[in-house]
């Protein structure tokens, strides 16, 4: 009797066979790293391409999974290697250049390659969401005498000879006057065959032609536009930060950019960190092109679909989008800009974690095209950039376009304030009075306050315990509208109780800080005349209602518009001549390196939606007013001046003294579990192997932690990161792979994510 040990070298008693033939390298669609290989059949060789997706067997059971194609070649293989199952898709879904960024994207973020290309095409566009199927009939070959055919049959073929290239089925019996049945007969006997594909319907349209306005450029908004045009011209990588105060027209720049890449035949992408920042500048675009695609995640399933076809089929020449318009599928692609280049917003937050405006630099260097950087604050990792670095470049925008003036800046610290004033008031007497005079002017007015809900601490006034999320061990925010506590975290949220939880002590529970909603409130009592809109996520639940409001203040049917970072940013309003910033340095208390960086940004942005035209301003010019509570700390300072180049070398010398970036590249460890014990292990446990490892293997990086992550606690998860540091981005590339192959040393987790550059450290 043979027993198991003796039966495994018979096995392979003979070598197996060497073959060359077209093989296909694949990523598998699901959570799994690296390529595989397998055989292309003979009848699937025409069908199977890269960028396609395809059905292979994988796994231990050998079942058909999807995977993404990204290579196709004639190479040596055994028959150890299985055979493609199958092709699910008639068109490819990536280019080449498309299936290159995203394997880049895959190394340098830490993710399965599989899923960075899934990223790149969502659901909606596999699904060939909006395509109609066209059924085309051909005449069958050897077919074509006619043999005993009745007259609407004779008919049939007659029609189908004179288009040996075929019909579609509607067409043929609309030719042939010939009804459906008959067709199908036909098909059925064989004297008529059927092919089947997909097409897209119409994408959605929207260009909106209007009258082309007329607009004076200054001297250094031609010279902008010249470099950037011969950038274009050159046919080379390019990295320009446009760096323009608020209201120096860097708009109008992209506009004429992106009208010379045009000229030339090729598209543009046009980027924006948010949806709510389209509306304005996708209005303004498409009464000044023609063929304009919008690309955001408030689309439909199908609208997306459509319009990612049109792209890829060069109907579309530029692209207006936020995050996901980075892989527009543009053929001819000739300039990418990337507006508000420093916005948080561009970080994708869900796996793979990227950054918006460093994958358009890659997709950038890669296509040998300029990529315009414009902000009026930009990230300080683009502005030293442009110090270290032959491939960046600045171009200056230095004063506002038709002479207007800076508006002034006035901080008012509150902690002086409340002393002078009885009673509790969000509302400065500096703010009061210029907004009155605002009004009276009959002017707009912009009041900025990053909180929403009413009162953003609830606790008792006995024993002084807090009302927390249990789920995240963070303060509940009263909304007035709805009575309730919210998490603005989990979404939690509950009817607050008139007293203490606590039946011993039973106290009545105080409402104290201030929300947007507060706000609102006080304004409709101190100014009962004026006409309120509040714009945050409260209220604006859609896209839609954030565009009827903005169309409203811009027709001047609301004369102060309050609200959160939705508002504070790359909209243009010629009426405002006034703004208020309320707690301006909330954000200092964020314990994270880029805490006054921030709030610069912020006061800036929002300070500069003031003065923005002629006719706007009062007697004294256009005024803003910045509320502190901790008295004018540097960063509000300098923003108070207009002055980011000040700012930028102040925390520049702290940045470098303390080794953080631009000085240094970051990656983010987090590690989350329902136990705290289990997260904390665990956290101690990867941080000292990666000591370990790095000692071992003598790589030039350092590990920061673990600590409790500053959220502790989120939706029922126990948090703890630790920083894994190096000195560039070469480097933290190259020790981040070798970590991820190394045998076991970042185990496959839920529980554990890695963030390639973190712009929050929360």
């Amino acid at each position: 009797m043979m027993t198991a040990k003796d039966s495994g070298p018979l096995l392979w008693k003979d070598t197996p066979q060497l073959r060359i033939g077209p093989v296909a390298r694949v990523v598998m669609a699901a959570v799994v790293e690296g390529q595989y290989t397998f055989t292309v059949p003979d009848e699937l060789a025409a069908q199977v391409e890269p960028g396609k997706r395809l059905l292979v067997p994988f796994g231990r059971n050998r079942k058909p999974a999807p995977a993404f194609c990204v290579a196709v070649g004639r190479e040596p293989w055994t028959a150890t290697l299985k055979p493609v199952v199958g092709v699910l898709d008639d068109e490819r879904l990536l280019s080449d250049a498309l299936i290159e960024l995203g394997q880049w994207m895959a190394r340098y973020y830490c993710c399965p390659p599989g899923r960075t290309l899934a990223a790149m095409v969502p659901e909606p566009i596999r699904r060939q969401s909006g395509f109609r199927v066209v059924r085309t009939v051909h005449l069958a070959r050897g077919r074509s005498e006619q043999d005993s055919w009745s007259a609407k049959r004779a008919t049939v073929v007659e029609v189908m000879r004179m288009h040996p290239e075929g019909l579609d089925l509607e067409t043929l019996i609309e030719h042939a006057h010939a009804s459906k049945a008959i067709v199908s007969a036909m098909i059925k006997s064989g004297l008529l065959s059927v092919t089947t594909r997909r097409e897209p319907m119409p994408a959605p349209n929207f260009d909106s032609p209007g009258t082309e306005p007329v607009f004076e450029l200054n001297e250094e908004q031609r010279a902008a536009i010249t470099r950037i045009e011969q950038a274009t011209k050159d046919g080379v990588f390019k990295a320009l930060l446009l760096f323009g105060v608020s209201g120096s027209g860097k708009t109008e720049v992209y506009i004429r950019a992106i009208r010379s890449v045009l000229a030339a035949g090729k598209q543009a992408i046009l980027l924006v960190p948010e949806i709510a920042l389209t509306t304005q500048i996708v209005t303004r675009l498409a009464s000044r092109f023609r063929d304009v695609a919008v690309i955001h995640s408030g689309l439909t399933g199908v609208q997306r679909s459509l319009t990612f076809a049109a792209l890829a089929r060069g109907e579309k020449k530029v692209v207006i989008g936020t995050r996901s318009a980075v892989f527009a599928p543009c053929p001819n692609l000739g300039l990418i800009v990337v507006d508000e280049e420093q916005e948080a917003s561009y970080k994708n937050q869900q796996s793979p974690r990227f950054n918006t405006r460093d994958v358009a630099l890659k997709r950038a260097q890669m296509a040998h095209i300029p990529v315009v950087l414009g902000s009026a604050t930009p990230s300080l990792e683009t502005w030293c950039n442009c110090d270290r670095f032959s491939h960046f470049e600045r171009i200056i925008l230095p004063r506002r376009i038709a002479g207007l003036s800076m508006p002034r800046v006035s901080v008012v610290d509150m902690q002086f304030e409340q002393r002078q004033r009885k009673g509790v008031h969000l509302l400065s007497q500096e703010m009061e009075k210029q907004l009155g005079e605002t009004l009276a002017a009959g002017q707009q007015a912009v009041l900025f306050l990053n909180r929403r809900g009413y009162a953003t601490y609830l606790f008792c006034s006995q024993c002084k315990t807090p009302i927390v999320c249990l789920n995240c061990r963070v303060n509940m925010v009263f909304h007035q509208t709805t009575g309730k506590a919210i998490c603005h975290h989990c979404q939690a949220s509950m009817v607050v109780p008139k007293r203490c939880g606590d039946a011993t002590c039973g106290g009545t529970l105080v409402r104290f800080g201030m929300g947007t909603q507060r706000l609102e409130e006080e304004l409709r009592i101190k100014l009962p005349d004026a006409r309120l809109a509040r714009a945050d996520s409260d209220t604006m639940r859609h896209v839609r209602d954030y565009e009827q409001t903005i169309e409203r203040f811009t027709r001047r049917e609301i004369d102060i518009l309050i609200g959160t970072q939705m508002i504070a940013k790359g909209l243009d309003f010629p009426f405002v001549s006034f703004v208020g910033v309320i707690n301006a340095d909330t954000s200092l208390a964020v314990p994270d390196f880029r805490a006054a960086e921030r709030t610069f940004q912020l006061v800036t942005q929002v300070a500069g939606r003031a003065g923005r035209a002629e006719s706007s301003g009062t007697n004294g010019g256009p005024g803003v007013v910045v509320q502190s509570l901790s008295g004018l700390s540097p960063a509000l300072q300098f923003a108070a001046n207009h002055d980011f180049e000040s700012f930028a070398r102040h925390e520049l010398v702290i940045r470098q003294r303390l080794h953080w970036p631009p000085y240094c590249r970051l990656a983010r460890f987090l590690i989350n579990h329902k136990m705290q014990s289990q997260a904390s292990t665990m956290a101690d446990a990867l941080a000292e192997r990666i000591r370990e490892y790095l000692a071992t293997q003598a790589l030039s990086a350092e590990v920061l932690g673990p600590q409790p992550a500053p959220l502790s606690r989120l939706r029922n998860q126990y948090r703890f990161d630790f920083l894994l540091r190096a000195a560039d981005a070469g480097q933290l590339m190259k020790i981040l792979e070798q970590l991820r192959h190394a045998d076991g040393l970042i185990p496959h987790s839920k529980n554990i994510q890695i963030d390639v550059d973190p712009v929050s450290l929360l």
